[in-house]
C-alpha cells in the first residue's frame, strides 16, 4: 500500500506511544527511518522482543550515538530532508540531543514535528516520565476499572499508548494535507493524559450534570442488565441485552416465559432496579449450556454476545481468518512469529508487510550513504562507535 510513497519520516520513538504512529505511516508507504542508540532502544528486549517486533515493521533502522556531536549532525541531516519527525522523549531530552523543534524547523521549515509524551511539552507535569498506566490513573480510567468489590485495575492492553499514537497519526496526516496547500510545517503535541481524559469524556460529561462518578462494573455497565460475562458449562460468554428488544429476544431464544412475563423485568429501568436478582437468574440459566450452544441460540435471535477467547484462540475465529488479519513470518532467532496487520482495510486489502521489524542498525551504512557519507567517513563513524551496523551471525 503506497498511499504515502515519497514521504520521509524520522522516527525517534521507543516502546509503543508514537512508535505505533510511525509504523502506521510505514504501512501506508512512507519511508520511515528509526534512529536507535548503539545499544538499542530500551524496549528492544521487553516481552522477549515482542513489543519491538509488533510495533516496527516496514521501517529501516540506523543506530547512532546522539550524545556525540557527529551523531547529532547525522540526525539533523536526516531531519532536514524529512517530511515528518516523531519523538517520544520526556520533554527536554530531545533538546539536549540537539534535535529540538526550534533547531529542526529552522533547518526544515516545512517539517511536521510530532511529540508524544506523558503530559505535554509545558506545564507542571511536563518533565515527569510516564507510562500508559500513569495516564490511566490520572484520567479516571483505572479507578473505575475492575470488579465492584475488587481493587482498581489497569487495562491489560496499552490503551493510551495506542490511542495517543492514533491521534498522532491523524494529526500528522491532517498536517500533510494542509502543507500541500500552504507549504507550512506544524508542531504537534500529543499526550497520554489528554488521551486518557478524552477516553473518559462521556463519563465526565455525565458527572457534570448528575454528580455521579463512574463505578467499577467488571465486564458489565451501570446502564444495562443483563450486560456482562456469565459462566457456562465450559467458557464464559458475554451477553449484552441492553435494550428491551434484546431482552425479549434473549428470553424467547431460551424459552424463558416466566422471565419474559415478569413485569419487573419488562423495561430497562426495572431490570436495573432488580440487577442482582436478575443477574443471579441469568447466571443460573447460562450454566445449563455450553458456550457454543448458548452463543448459537443468542446469535440466531439477534442478541449481542461473544464467547470469551484467549489470545491463543483468537486466530481460530472465522471472521479473523476471513479477513486475514494475522500473518506468520520467520524472524531470526525467534522462528515462526505471528503478527497482526494494521487494521486499516482499503480497497479490500490491509497494508502489506514488506519488511519485518529491523535488527538494530540493520540499514545504518545504506542510510549514511544516502545522505552523502563516503565509505571512509562511514567506516570512521563505525570505528568510533558513533554508528553501528548490524552484522548477521
Amino acid at each position: 500500500m503506497d498511499l504515502l510513497k515519497g514521504i520521509k519520516v524520522v522516527d525517534l520513538t521507543a516502546a509503543i506511544a508514537g512508535t505505533l504512529d510511525t509504523m502506521i505511516l510505514a504501512d501506508l508507504g512512507a519511508d520511515v527511518i528509526k534512529i536507535e542508540p548503539p545499544n538499542g532502544e530500551h524496549y528492544r528486549h521487553a516481552m522477549d522482543g515482542a513489543i519491538l517486533l509488533a510495533m516496527n515493521r516496514n521501517k529501516r533502522d540506523i543506530a547512532l550515538d546522539l550524545r556525540t556531536e557527529e551523531g547529532q549532525e547525522i540526525a539533523l541531516k536526516l531531519a532536514s530532508q524529512a517530511d515528518i519527525l516523531t519523538e517520544n522523549f520526556v520533554p527536554g531530552t530531545i533538546d539536549k540531543l540537539g534535535l529540538s523543534y526550534e533547531k529542526v524547523s529552522k533547518l526544515n521549515p516545512s517539517i511536521i514535528y510530532c511529540s508524544v509524551s506523558g503530559f505535554g511539552q509545558s506545564g507542571p507535569y511536563s518533565r515527569r516520565p510516564a507510562y500508559d498506566p500513569s495516564g490511566q490513573a490520572m484520567g479516571g480510567i483505572m479507578i473505575a476499572t475492575g470488579e465492584p468489590e475488587g481493587k482498581p485495575c489497569r487495562q491489560v492492553t496499552s490503551l493510551l499508548d495506542m490511542s495517543s499514537s492514533l491521534y498522532a497519526t491523524i494529526s500528522i496526516l491532517a498536517a500533510l494535507i494542509d502543507r500541500g496547500k500552504t507549504g507550512k510545517g506544524r508542531r504537534i503535541d500529543i499526550t497520554l493524559l489528554d488521551a486518557s481524559v478524552f477516553a473518559m469524556s462521556p463519563h465526565l460529561t455525565y458527572y457534570s450534570f448528575t454528580g455521579k462518578l463512574p463505578a467499577r462494573w467488571g465486564s458489565g455497565a451501570e446502564g444495562w442488565v443483563p450486560y456482562g460475562a456469565f459462566d457456562t458449562k465450559d467458557k464464559p460468554i458475554w451477553i449484552g441485552a441492553s435494550i428491551d428488544r434484546f431482552w425479549t429476544a434473549f428470553c424467547q431464544a431460551l424459552n424463558l416465559d416466566e422471565l419474559l412475563n415478569d413485569q419487573r423485568f419488562a423495561l430497562d429501568k426495572g431490570r436495573r432496579k432488580h440487577r442482582d436478582e436478575l443477574n443471579a437468574k441469568v447466571s443460573e440459566i447460562c450454566q445449563q449450556y455450553t458456550s457454543g450452544e448458548l452463543e448459537a441460540k443468542l446469535v440466531e435471535a439477534g442478541v449481542p454476545c461473544a464467547t470469551l477467547a484467549t489470545i491463543a484462540e483468537v486466530e481460530q475465529n472465522p471472521q479473523v481468518q476471513l479477513r486475514k488479519l494475522i500473518e506468520d513470518w520467520d524472524y531470526p532467532g525467534k522462528g515462526k512469529v505471528k503478527f497482526v496487520k494494521t487494521p486499516i482495510m482499503i480497497d479490500g486489502q490491509f497494508p502489506e508487510t514488506k519488511m519485518m521489524a529491523p535488527q538494530l542498525g540493520e540499514h545504518t551504512t545504506a542510510i549514511l550513504a544516502e545522505i552523502g557519507c563516503n565509505k571512509e567517513e562511514i567506516q570512521t563513524l563505525l570505528d568510533k562507535g558513533i554508528a553501528v551496523q548490524y552484522k548477521p551471525d
